[in-house]
């Protein structure tokens, strides 16, 4: 997960320029700070859908057709004229 490869770089980094005696560079990370927010949304077109997609029941995927998302929702909603993967109306 994304989440989980960002807080492996930043731990990483603390402990790579812990063991430097230069300067730090302009744009580091102070160990402690990092905060996760979850935003749950998705772009238009595209849904959480985790009987569909077991692997990332969180991810954002595009819409099947025969859905649609046509604001930054979490779900793409029945729609049996849409024929077209990732439409934003029905």
């Amino acid at each position: 997960m994304a989440k989980d490869l960002v807080e492996k770089f930043f731990s990483q980094q603390v402990e790579v320029l812990g063991k430097r005696t230069a300067p730090l560079p302009e744009i580091y990370y102070i160990e402690g700070t990092l905060q996760v927010v979850w935003v749950r949304h998705c772009f238009p077109g595209y849904g959480i859908n985790a009987l569909l997609h077991p692997g990332c029941p969180n991810c954002c995927v595009v819409c099947s057709p025969g859905t649609y998302n046509p604001h930054e929702g979490t779900h793409c909603l029945q729609c049996n004229k849409s024929l077209e993967y990732g439409a934003r109306s029905c």
